[in-house]
Parts: C-alpha cells; sequence; structure tokens
C-alpha cells in the first residue's frame, strides 16, 4: 500500500467496489483476492440484472395486453361527452381514429363514405382500410366514392379489389367532397379545417338529422360517379366527364392550379386537358372555350349514371 501511495481506507472501498463488480474472487476460505476476466464477471454479475428486465418486461406485455383487451368494451359502452348540439369535435388524430373504430364495430347497416384524393397520412389511410374489411366481414354494406383521378393509383385499385370481393360497392367522380363518413344515417365524422399548419382532427356528428343530411348529400355524389372496376383503369369511361369539369371550372375564371387541385390531378395533367378541349372547341383562350362549350351544352350536368342503392362493383 505504502509502494502504491494509497490510504488504506481508499485501497479498501476500491478492493469492495471492484468484488462486488465480480472483478475479484477469493483462491479460497481466507485466501488472497485474484483478478476475474471482465467477460466472466459480466455473466456472473449481469445475468440476474437481464433476467429481472425480462421478467417486468414480460408483466407489462402482459399488463398491456390486458388493458387494450378491454378498450373496444369501453369504447363500446362508454357515454361520450357530446355537446348538446350533437357535434363534437377532436383535435388528436389517435383520438379520431379510436372514435372512429368504435363507431365502426357499431354500425349495423351501412357506412357510406367520400375518399378525396390526397391530403391525409398513411396511418389513417391503412386505419380506414382495417375497420372498413372489418365491416364487410360483418356483412354491413358500405359504398366508397373515389375521384377518377385514384383509377391510376396501383394501390389504390388492389385494395378496391380486396374491398369488393368482400362486398364493397365503389365509384369515381371528377369531383368530390371533402373525406366523410356516415354510419348508419345517424353518426358522422367530417375533417376538421387545419389551423397552425396542423391537421388530422375531426367533427363527429351524432345529431341524426344532420348525419341524415349528410348522407343523402352522398347520394347525391353516389348517383353521378361512375362505376369503378378495380381490375382496370377504365379512364375512357370518365375522360369525357373530366373535360366537362375542366371546362366548367375553366369558365368558372379559376386558376389552373386551382382546378388540379380540385380534381387531384397534376397541373400538367390539368393543362393537358385545357389544351385538348380548347383544340377540339376551336377555341384560342379559355374564355372563348367556356363559351363555346356553353354553347354546345357542354357544361351541364352530367347525365345520371344510376339511382341510390344500385350495385357498381
Amino acid at each position: 500500500m505504502e509502494r502504491l501511495g494509497v490510504p488504506p481506507d481508499e485501497l479498501a472501498r476500491a478492493r469492495d467496489t471492484l468484488h462486488g463488480m465480480g472483478l475479484l474472487s477469493a483462491t479460497g476460505a481466507g485466501g488472497p483476492l485474484v483478478p476475474v476476466h471482465p467477460e466472466l464477471a459480466e455473466a456472473v454479475v449481469v445475468a440476474p440484472l437481464e433476467r429481472d428486465i425480462h421478467e417486468h418486461e414480460r408483466r407489462i406485455a402482459h399488463v398491456r395486453g390486458q388493458l387494450h383487451a378491454l378498450l373496444p368494451v369501453y369504447l363500446d359502452s362508454a357515454p361520450s361527452p357530446h355537446p348538446p348540439d350533437g357535434t363534437r369535435t377532436i383535435h388528436d388524430p389517435e383520438e379520431v381514429r379510436r372514435q372512429l373504430a368504435a363507431a365502426a364495430r357499431r354500425c349495423r347497416d351501412e357506412a357510406v363514405m367520400i375518399q378525396p384524393n390526397g391530403g391525409r397520412d398513411t396511418d389513417a389511410v391503412r386505419h380506414t382500410r382495417e375497420w372498413s374489411l372489418a365491416l364487410l366481414r360483418r356483412g354491413v354494406r358500405m359504398r366508397v366514392v373515389h375521384q377518377h383521378a385514384e383509377r391510376a393509383s396501383l394501390a389504390t385499385r388492389a385494395f378496391v379489389c380486396q374491398a369488393a370481393e368482400a362486398g364493397a360497392e365503389v365509384r369515381t367522380s371528377a369531383e368530390v367532397c371533402e373525406y366523410v363518413v356516415v354510419f348508419d344515417r345517424s353518426v358522422a365524422f367530417v375533417p376538421q379545417a387545419p389551423e397552425d399548419g396542423t391537421d388530422g382532427g375531426a367533427a363527429m356528428v351524432t345529431n341524426a338529422t344532420v348525419a341524415d343530411f349528410m348522407h343523402r348529400r352522398f347520394e347525391d355524389v353516389w348517383v353521378l360517379a361512375q362505376p369503378f372496376d378495380p381490375r382496370e383503369a377504365q379512364y375512357e369511361k370518365v375522360v369525357d366527364e373530366l373535360n366537362r369539369t375542366v371546362l366548367r371550372l375553366m369558365a368558372a375564371g379559376l386558376k389552373d392550379e386551382v382546378i388540379a387541385r380540385r380534381l387531384a390531378i397534376s397541373t400538367r395533367t390539368c393543362r393537358r386537358y385545357m389544351k385538348a378541349a380548347m383544340a377540339e372547341l376551336g377555341a384560342v383562350s379559355r374564355f372563348q372555350a367556356g363559351a363555346r362549350a356553353a354553347q354546345v351544352g357542354l357544361l351541364g350536368a352530367p347525365e345520371r349514371q344510376g339511382r341510390p342503392g344500385t350495385a357498381s362493383v
């Protein structure tokens, strides 16, 4: 100890620390302490701690599983704090998904949905598809309207094919309103207007009169929409309607970017439609194209394709 220049009490503390870490071991009763290989010490000292950690993780997973199993029961039975007017604004996207899932589980007869392109995150789309398929497996009728541009999406066509096989009815339209879903004409969800650059919230409407009104507005869109066979893009069936819609929006004075956004197509594609329409009408300006389209009756509403409730896929 004198040779090391370390006080005896400090040396004793260091010895006890190394012994506690398993780095020193006695050779026998009262024998001297000898160093232990660090990897061997690790196996002796750390292994029990790892076993404790694994046991705690197992217990946490077990408790979490028990609590999650009770979530559907709670969502189905707990009274919702709806305000007197029957509209609840939900700002948290995760809470929106929970309420959507609960409403889907309670749905017994029919769910209708308008699904515009873009503006929704991948998790929200995945969640919507999960409860949609669950509804269909229970035999609940489901009708969906996409925009025509979705006919070019392989991912959408793959899911629509899966949903159609389960009984879903799907159509497309050139122009639709915001995302909306109505369950049993009694509960509806509409997106919340973005605030401060954030979105994902929604209004949950439980007023039966308002929800039924929204369902009837869906019917207005449905009867004008084109049946969608997901096995084929079938653009030839919707080109005329897209051309009419572009002409109508041009005549209304909307800018190219606004028209493209409303039709969920690129600005370049929108301008290609405009150029083709102007050439066909022999017009040299947007105003002239709109005027000539009105003269020949191209700006009227498209012919209805069926009645509410008509099967389409």
